[in-house]
């Protein structure tokens, strides 16, 4: 082999070992970034939106009808620190009570919900009316506490009546749909009955509240309502609210 022939073969032994002539292992485009492709890099996961804060006031709003400020007032003896509501306005339905509450910007605070007793024929309406108010709460606040629908001394509302079925009904259906924030009073009051007194004896056996806690056929006097405002704050005490 000549000199010429030799230097030939050697050139095309380095070239071939360098890569040259742009072959494989070369940057695309013919460039000479060594071969090396950036990959960038996967952009992060979005954070999922934060948990609402629940609120952190004590205060306390009771919405209700003629029950509720008797109640209010005695539930403020047992709190004397804390800022108690009295939502109570007599003769309101179920619908005229979750209206002012929606619309009384008290959602941070503690709500109380004692509804139906001028409405007791109309189960949906005031379950519907209910679903409205714990809705309209502010994010993250679940602290709201429901009272049972109290029946009236009437025959229609005595154990066996037909209102007085829809009412227990009612009341189970309730307790159903709201299992952490539901206290049967009605069923409290009646077990509070005098057995030394016969009409108490009497209304006991009717399942309606006792005649020596009311002052009529549904209004407490203020021994029921001192035996409510206790039930209650015992309620929120144990969840600290």
């Amino acid at each position: 082999m000549d000199r010429r022939a030799a230097a030939a073969l050697v050139a095309s032994m380095v070239l071939g070992g360098c890569g040259g002539g742009g072959g494989s292992g070369g940057t695309p485009g013919g460039g000479d970034g060594g071969g090396v492709i950036a990959v960038p890099a996967p952009s992060p996961a979005p954070s999922p939106p934060p948990e609402p804060t629940p609120p952190s006031t004590t205060a306390i709003a009771a919405w209700g009808d003629s029950l509720t400020p008797a109640f209010a007032a005695n539930l403020q003896l047992l709190y004397p620190e804390r800022l108690i509501y009295n939502g109570g306005i007599a003769g309101q339905s179920s619908t005229d009570i979750s209206a002012r509450q929606r619309s009384g910007g008290r959602d941070t605070w503690v709500n109380i919900f004692w509804m139906g007793t001028n409405n007791p024929t109309q189960p949906a309406l005031i379950k519907a009316d209910i679903a409205a108010s714990v809705a309209a709460l502010a994010p993250g606040n679940d602290r709201f506490l429901i009272l049972a629908v109290l029946n009236k001394a009437r025959p229609e509302e005595l154990r066996g009546g037909d209102v007085y079925n829809t009412i227990v009904q009612l009341n189970r259906d309730l307790a159903a749909i709201y299992p952490s924030n539901y206290l049967d009073i009605r069923a409290y009051l009646v077990s509070q009955f005098n057995p030394a007194l016969p009409q108490d004896v009497a209304d006991a056996q009717n399942d309606v509240i006792p005649s020596s806690l009311r002052f009529d056929e549904i209004h407490l006097n203020n021994d029921g309502s001192v035996l409510v405002a206790a039930k209650v704050k015992e309620f929120l005490d144990a969840k600290g609210w």
